[in-house]
């Protein structure tokens, strides 16, 4: 699991039996609200005023961006090299 940002989908919890897609979106978003703030605690320990905190967080997010940008082109030239949609 070395390299990996989600484990196993064993380890994670299974969505209650029943629930409804408002409680499966509530749980959602309290998940990706725990995740915010553990990464703006993590930014935190590195940058200690408020201010250097949101610049920190701007450059997180920008190399993230940066990231997801080449990936993406990565992907695309991939497609075309095998032949994108159309290929016989």
């Amino acid at each position: 699991m070395a390299g990996q940002l989600l484990g196993p989908s064993d380890l994670c919890a299974p969505i209650p039996e029943g629930a409804t897609p408002e409680q499966c979106i509530r749980a959602w978003l309290d998940l990706m609200a725990t995740c915010e703030q553990f990464l703006l605690a993590g930014l935190k320990r590195e940058n200690a005023s408020a201010s250097d905190l949101r610049e920190a967080y701007r450059r997180w997010y920008a190399g993230q961006m940066e990231e997801h940008d080449r990936m993406m082109l990565h992907l695309m030239e991939r497609f075309l090299r095998h032949g994108g949609p159309h290929a016989a």
